[in-house]
């Protein structure tokens, strides 16, 4: 019950209080009763349980009196077996300490006793019975008055060291005898297997490693001698390096299985510990020495001086002057003056090309491209090395050089490193801008060529494929990422672009609609259509070679030559990125040029038709148009059919839209430049249709004429010519179907897929004269 007044609030208020007055009397009552009751109980019980207690208390007396002395016997024997128990362990404890004494010196007397004898499996099975002996009783002073004999006078730990040592040095001149002279690999196996029966897993690790630093040196001698000659102009100095490497891995793929079942154990190092820093110290001697003399012999500082101080001038001189009119058919003074490449363009695309010398302080190509093939050569066998470590023995090179302490600038790794990123990248960019000068200085249309064809991609994208497969070859991401950014660049600003302000100023320059018939518009048209044919068939043909050269290089099988699939890192998830798919996103970028050249063509043919084909298709629909009469009579549907005139007009005058482009274009260009100019027709075509009547008769004719261009048309060009004529076609169904029939409904039940929407369809039905 809520209590809202205040009366009410007082009153329960009240009832409280009476309820915990009544609680606290009769708790009051019950402690009252409960002290009495307690009061009581003493006085009443006291003269009944005392006897009692006491009579028990006097019988423990007396038992603790009886037990005493037997206790006190009990306690003296204990004392005594304990004595008894020590003295016995004690003598035990003698005992074995004689025996491991004895033992010790008997050790001892047979491990110098099988040195003399050259028994080497007995002297390495007493010196570990030796060594397991307890150190407490090899140190201890009974062992030290005990152990010594006229033909061991020394001190136990003394002569164990001593005899050790001996044999230690006895089973290294072993294994090295068998392993270098005798080349008896089970021999050597089994002299370092006796290393670690001796507890000198340390001293085994270190005598293989002697031996394996020494077998690298001995193979990096007739390296070393072929550095002393000069290199013959082919790659060389990478030569040398594979060989460098591909022994170091046909060494440790050997070498490494053994090392770690003889000693690898938690607490002792195995092959990649122990013996793979050694052998990191000779390969870096060995590397370091080929790069230097690499970089002497082949004037790596001069000619990166040289790549990277050259000026380019070509394609600023042809963004100057994009176009000399005549130019197209040979009647200037030639190709630009030529400019070397650093490669050499011998394809039969090109023919006649002139080789030229540097002039100036320009690079020589030969050194340059015998270069950059060393150093792709270098960093690709380099990448290759890595991988084999990382799967193999699950290390790197830069991880050896820290277990090591070895100084960054005494290390293979960024000494490779700067050769990748500030010499190998900046020569595969001069190769690159020097290919495109190349390119444009070369460029030459072949007009005697059908379709017209133009030097110029056929030797861009020689170049442009030959860098990217260099740089892929080199196994480097970072020069894969930098030169994919340097080609789409190139490509783009230097030349696509160029190609289309050569083609915008051939049409600025002639300026063909501003001319007056006569011959002088028609050399200009004729000049306009080769250069615009020339240039438009480059582009087609470049977007062509850049998605085939982008399906070539984003081969798995291709990139998997140069990198790993394994995922980057020490991390096993095999969702993470690895190389290959690395590569293939940088790759993937090349695909976006292909819409820019697509972009490009396709505005410069809207271009070449509103100058040379527009003017004629007006001429066409200024003929055709007018002529477009379907409210026909039977009379004039006769002379209709009989005259045909729509598809004669169209058949007489498509060949003179188009002279001569379908030879001069690709197919491609022509399917492109056809479609534009049938779109160009079929508009205003429509459109006249749209606005005219029609009597049933007319239908049945307009059907007819519709039928009658989709054949000629598609006869002459197939390439989605078909498609163009849909509308038209819709458009004839509708205008044949009967009054009391819903022309869109029964399209749609025959599976028309309507391009006209319903209003247009009720539109075309009232356009029938009933």
């Amino acid at each position: 019950m809520a209590l809202v007044e205040a009366v009410d609030v007082r009153r329960a208020l009240d009832a409280l209080d009476a309820e915990e007055a009544a609680r606290t009397a009769r708790i009051d009552a019950l402690l009252a009763r409960a002290a009495d009751t307690l009061s009581h109980t003493d006085a009443d019980a006291a003269p009944t349980v005392q006897p009692l207690l006491m009579r028990v208390a006097r019988d423990a007396d007396d038992v603790a009196a009886r037990l005493h002395t037997t206790a006190a016997t009990a306690a003296q024997l204990h004392a005594d077996l304990q004595d008894i128990h020590e003295e016995r362990t004690r003598v035990k404890h003698a005992i074995d300490w004689c025996g491991a004494v004895i033992e010790l010196k008997e050790a001892c007397a047979a491990l110098a006793d099988a040195l003399d004898r050259h028994d080497w499996d007995a002297a390495a099975a007493h010196c570990a019975t030796a060594l397991a002996i307890d150190p407490a009783v090899v140190h201890s002073t009974f062992a030290q008055h005990t152990t010594p004999t006229a033909a061991l006078p020394e001190d136990a730990p003394t002569t164990i060291a001593a005899l050790r040592t001996r044999l230690l040095t006895a089973l290294r001149n072993q294994f090295v005898h068998y392993a270098t002279e005798d080349r008896d690999e089970a021999q050597a196996t089994r002299f370092l297997s006796l290393f670690s029966v001796v507890h000198a897993h340390d001293e085994g690790i270190a005598a293989y490693t002697a031996l394996a630093s020494q077998i690298v040196h001995a193979q990096g001698k007739p390296i070393q001698e072929k550095l002393l000659t000069p290199p013959p102009t082919a790659p060389y100095y990478s030569a040398l390096w594979a060989t460098l490497f591909d022994n170091l891995a046909v060494f440790i793929h050997e070498h490494q299985p053994v090392v770690d079942r003889l000693f690898r154990a938690e607490e002792h190092p195995g092959f990649v510990q122990g013996v793979l820093p050694g052998l990191s110290a000779e390969w870096t001697r060995l590397g370091t020495q080929i790069l230097d003399v690499l970089d002497e012999r082949r004037s790596c500082a001069r000619l990166l001086k040289a790549c990277t101080s050259a000026r380019f001038t070509v394609v600023d001189a042809v963004r100057a002057t994009p176009y000399t009119p005549g130019r197209i058919f040979g009647t200037d003074e030639g190709p630009a003056k030529d400019r070397a490449l650093p490669f050499a363009l011998t394809r039969p695309s090109t023919p006649n090309m002139p080789s030229a010398a540097p002039t100036g302080g320009a690079p020589d190509p030969s050194a340059v491209d015998v270069l950059l093939a060393e150093l792709a050569h270098i960093s690709a066998q380099w990448a290759l090395f890595e991988q084999f470590l990382h799967k193999a023995l699950h290390t790197s090179p830069a991880e050896l050089d820290a277990a090591a302490h070895r100084d960054a600038r005494a290390s293979l790794v960024p000494r490779v490193e700067a050769i990748r990123m500030d010499v190998f990248l900046p020569l595969q960019r001069y190769a690159l801008r020097a290919g495109l000068e190349k390119a444009h200085a070369l460029d030459t249309a072949d007009l005697e060529a059908r379709p017209l064809t133009s030097s110029m991609p056929d030797d861009l994208f020689f170049v442009v494929r030959t860098v990217l497969t260099r740089t892929l070859s080199a196994s480097c991401i970072p020069a894969v990422e930098r030169i994919v950014d340097d080609v789409l660049g190139l490509l783009d600003t230097e030349y696509a672009d160029v190609v289309v302000l050569r083609m915008d100023s051939c049409r600025h320059t002639l300026n063909v609609p501003r001319l007056v018939e006569g011959p002088r518009r028609i050399a200009a048209a004729r000049e306009v259509k080769m250069t615009m044919a020339v240039y438009l068939n480059a582009l087609d043909v470049s977007a062509a070679y850049t998605e085939r050269m982008l399906q070539d290089l984003y081969d798995r099988t291709f990139l998997a030559q140069y990198y790993s699939e394994q995922p980057l890192g020490d991390d096993a998830d095999a969702s993470a990125t690895n190389e290959l798919a690395t590569v293939q996103d940088a790759l993937s970028r090349i695909g976006t040029l292909v819409p820019k050249l697509r972009s490009a063509l396709q505005f410069e043919m809207e271009e070449l038709y509103s100058t040379l084909v527009e003017p004629r298709v007006q001429s066409l629909l200024a003929e055709v148009l007018p002529q477009l009469m379907y409210d026909l009579d039977e009379a004039a549907y006769a002379r209709a059919e009989d005259e045909n005139r729509v598809a004669k007009h169209l058949q007489t005058h498509l060949d003179a839209l188009l002279p001569g482009y379908r030879t001069l274009l690709t197919e491609a260009n022509y399917a492109l430049l056809f479609l534009h100019t049938l779109d160009a027709i079929l508009a205003p075509l429509e459109r006249a249709v749209l606005a005219s009547r029609f009597t049933e008769l007319g239908a049945l004719r307009f059907d007819k004429d519709v039928r009658a261009m989709l054949a000629l048309v598609t006869a002459d060009a197939p390439w989605g010519a078909r498609d163009r004529f849909v509308r038209l076609q819709q458009i004839a169904f509708v205008l044949n179907r009967d009054d009391d029939e819903d022309a869109y409904e029964a399209g749609s039940a025959l599976g028309i897929s309507w391009q006209l929407t319903p209003n247009e369809v009720e539109h075309v039905r009232g356009l029938v004269l009933r």
